[in-house]
């Protein structure tokens, strides 16, 4: 287990945190080499808690153990610093410049950056784990063309921590994918609430007479969560984003649910939602090994 080096995104550790259920996944997470670029783990800190259902009875009693599993991850950061010492001071503008990256320095960026420092300084092969698929799909290359190792998402480790583990079962697997999906599944149709209120409090004859476009761009966003559609979403966020001075309301509320919009895809391509559930179909008809399943007796 210790010659796969497992570097986490931000939305993959807030996914793990809150569908882990008596620190039953971080107990095999903690048997791999982990690691996390310390910007996301502050990532992880100022978002982790936006995931809270605002109904549970006793909330700090769940924030308590939220805090748990952070000194967990805390134990798997970098320090940034400590890497631009050995390194050079413009290491991430660096990386920025030569992928491309259009979008400010986030977690993704530094997490890709990192990645390279692992597999050159460290010699490790790396499993990047994010669900934001934009980003897995804009760094894909760099990851393939420098040999750093592979993109994978939350699905993909899940699956992982089951290979490797004899006493994880095929329905403990087939619960973790279900609670991921409805991880989710809730993060979407919260978001879609919320808008539509916004829209049923503020959107009358005048909001569509003074701000027409907006109303359509909110119309359509609906329209795309009602469906599932998670096709150019981000494209509608960086709209409201644009145009925040005239949508403040709708662009507070998006900030809130920004894991949504990292379920974006190609036309062509499945969502993450997609791929949990034909993953739990294959569990289901018994296509997922353990690691010596297929060994000779």
């Amino acid at each position: 287990m210790s010659n796969i080096c497992c570097l986490l995104d931000a939305c993959t550790a807030i996914n793990l945190i809150h569908i882990d259920e008596d620190d039953f996944l971080l107990k095999k997470i903690d048997k791999l080499d982990v690691h996390i670029n310390d910007i996301v783990f502050n990532e992880i800190k100022a978002n982790v808690g936006k995931g809270i259902d605002k109904s549970v009875v006793d909330r700090n009693e769940v924030e308590k153990a939220i805090d748990q599993k952070l000194t967990f991850f805390r134990g798997k950061k970098n320090d940034n610093n400590e890497l631009l010492n050995d390194i050079g001071s413009d290491f991430f503008e660096k990386i920025k410049i030569v992928t491309n990256y259009s979008k400010k320095l986030n977690g993704e960026l530094y997490s890709s950056a990192y990645a390279l420092y692992l597999s050159r300084f460290c010699e490790k092969k790396v499993f990047f784990y994010t669900d934001d698929y934009p980003a897995k799909e804009h760094f894909s290359s760099f990851f393939d063309y420098q040999q750093i190792g592979h993109i994978k998402d939350s699905v993909d480790l899940l699956v992982l921590l089951y290979w490797l583990d004899d006493k994880f079962t095929e329905q403990q697997l087939d619960n973790e994918l279900s609670d991921l999906h409805s991880q989710y599944a809730t993060e979407v149709t919260i978001l879609k609430q919320k808008l539509q209120d916004f829209s049923n409090s503020n959107v009358d004859a005048a909001f569509k007479r003074n701000k027409k476009e907006i109303a359509e761009k909110l119309k359509i966003l609906l329209n795309k969560l009602d469906k599932l559609d998670f096709s150019d979403i981000g494209a509608l966020y960086s709209f409201f984003e644009t145009n925040k001075s005239k949508c403040r309301g709708i662009l507070d509320i998006l900030k809130n649910y920004s894991s949504v919009f990292e379920l974006e895809k190609k036309s062509d391509t499945e969502t993450l939602l997609d791929k949990i559930s034909h993953t739990r179909k294959a569990v289901k008809g018994n296509k997922i090994y353990k690691w010596n399943d297929l060994l000779a007796d």
